[in-house]
């Protein structure tokens, strides 16, 4: 290849909706503060926040704000996650070396930027949560076995049970079912909602979370840690997260109801 010339990259991730799509359902939605979705969760104060993710960075995009106020003003904030998102670009390229390592580092960076005190890794396939939904429901038991004996009843929250991914689906209604098999409360963020749903598919409704500027400055700095997700993993690759697709997580969004 000649010098300057420019490089043809494969697209890793399909392109999504422009922001302005959902703005101003965005806007419309109501806002709460963590003191008040705290009491309308009907917990006590110092209630443990346990954080579901499918993958690393699933939960410090779509909910890293919540965790970092909830871990400054209500109680002390867990990670549980299912796989290392080693195969995020097994579709159109060969595996980096090393690549699940590596996220597994960037995922420990940026939850402790958060506030996380206390992380629990499952140890699934990535891409293969729906095919391991038992074994996702176990392990995830397992964990909150854990939990539950080191205290008081937690807050889970875990992706919308209809973002967009598979394993985000998967996660989302395991995680769903042992709320409510154990009464405890659920919240559900998303992930990449926005970014590839028409707000006309969506079924369910929004809410922001009014956070405060050190949970907003926190998830942007815990986002960064994901180098291999926003920078490509090659010459020849786009980025598997897309500048595009973080232009929707400009502040912290929750989701209430919502199609099964």
């Amino acid at each position: 290849m000649r010098s300057g010339s420019a490089v043809s990259r494969t697209i890793v991730t399909p392109p999504g909706l422009s922001t302005d799509v959902w703005r101003s359902s965005a806007d419309a939605a109501p806002e709460v503060r963590v003191d008040q979705l705290v009491r309308r969760l009907d917990v006590p104060a110092a209630t443990p926040l346990v954080v579901f993710s499918a993958h690393p960075d699933d939960e410090t995009i779509g909910c890293g704000r919540l965790i970092a106020q909830w871990a400054r003003q209500v109680g002390p904030c867990t990670a549980v996650l299912a796989t290392l998102g080693e195969a995020c670009v097994d579709h159109v390229a060969e595996r980096p070396p090393g690549l699940a390592a590596r996220r597994l580092r960037e995922w420990r960076s940026a939850t402790s930027r958060l506030g996380i005190t206390r992380s629990i890794v499952l140890g699934l396939d990535d891409g293969r949560l729906t095919d391991e939904r038992r074994k996702l429901r176990e392990r995830i038991d397992l964990a909150m076995d854990q939990v539950a004996r080191s205290g008081r009843p937690p807050v889970l929250c875990a992706p919308y049970r209809r973002d967009p991914h598979p394993d985000h689906q998967a996660m989302g209604t395991a995680v769903a079912r042992v709320g409510r098999r154990r009464r405890w409360p659920v919240l559900q963020y998303p992930i990449w909602l926005t970014y590839w749903v028409e707000p006309g598919r969506f079924g369910g409704s929004l809410e922001r979370v009014r956070v405060d500027e050190r949970a907003d400055r926190a998830h942007g700095e815990a986002v960064a840690c994901f180098t291999s997700q926003l920078a490509p993993l090659a010459d020849d690759l786009t980025p598997v997260v897309p500048e595009e697709m973080l232009a929707h997580h400009t502040r912290q969004l929750l989701v209430r109801g919502g199609r099964r």
